[in-house]
């Protein structure tokens, strides 16, 4: 599954040996770095806007968490 993300957000898929997740990302590479972590049955998406609200400053960063959004369930 891909979902769609805002104009601003920048989403980049990330593998190890343990798991495949999608990562969004907000503001300048080398910003102070915000973590956002979502809750049950969400996903990073529900960040998307407070990431896009950070001071020009921070870089947001939301992870898919194992079995949401385009994080896979298991490997």
């Amino acid at each position: 599954m891909t979902i769609p993300t805002l104009a601003g957000i920048t989403p980049r898929t990330i593998t190890t040996d343990r798991i495949t997740t999608r990562v969004l990302f907000s503001g300048p590479d080398d910003g102070t770095p915000v973590l956002f972590l979502h809750g049950n049955s969400s996903s990073a998406t529900w960040w998307e806007e407070t990431m896009l609200a950070l001071p020009a400053s921070c870089r947001g960063i939301a992870p898919d968490q194992r079995g949401f959004g385009d994080a896979e369930l298991d490997k």
